[in-house]
């Protein structure tokens, strides 16, 4: 009996896992762009306070390159790697840094910035490169 809810948790626990990468999965690969040119939200249902956008990592490629944000609002960022091998999240500008394993996923809650151009990188592939661009809303 202990063996069968042990077993039925842990079934119902990945398959709400699947379920909740395969919602945001659903993100094109190129931030697209509302009617005012700020890039379109994640839509979660676990990230509903703040707005909420998706870098996705995999084997030294950023997904996207470019998201675009509102000045002056706070943000949080979904980074998950998708990729084979470790991944590190890096901005000096942001000041946040985050090691990501295999399959893993984390998110960076970003405050308020001013107008202007913020890089990120994966410092464990030097040459991948994105940015996240804040301009000023309308």
């Amino acid at each position: 009996m202990k063996f069968t809810r042990v077993f039925l948790l842990s079934s119902f626990i990945t398959l709400m896992t699947t379920k909740s990468f395969a919602i945001a999965s659903e993100a094109p690969n190129t931030a697209q762009k509302d009617a005012n040119g700020f890039s379109l939200e994640l839509k979660d249902p676990r990230y509903t306070k703040l707005k909420t956008y998706l870098v996705e990592m995999k084997d030294g490629v950023l997904t996207p390159t470019e998201l675009v944000v509102p000045e002056k609002t706070k943000f949080r960022l979904v980074v998950r790697n998708l990729g084979k091998k470790p991944a590190e999240f890096e901005s000096n500008q942001l000041r946040q840094e985050k090691v990501l394993f295999m399959g893993a996923e984390t998110t960076l809650v970003i405050i308020p910035l001013d107008a202007g151009t913020y890089d990120y990188f994966d410092d464990f592939a030097p040459t991948t490169h994105g940015k996240i661009i804040v301009k000023a809303k309308d």
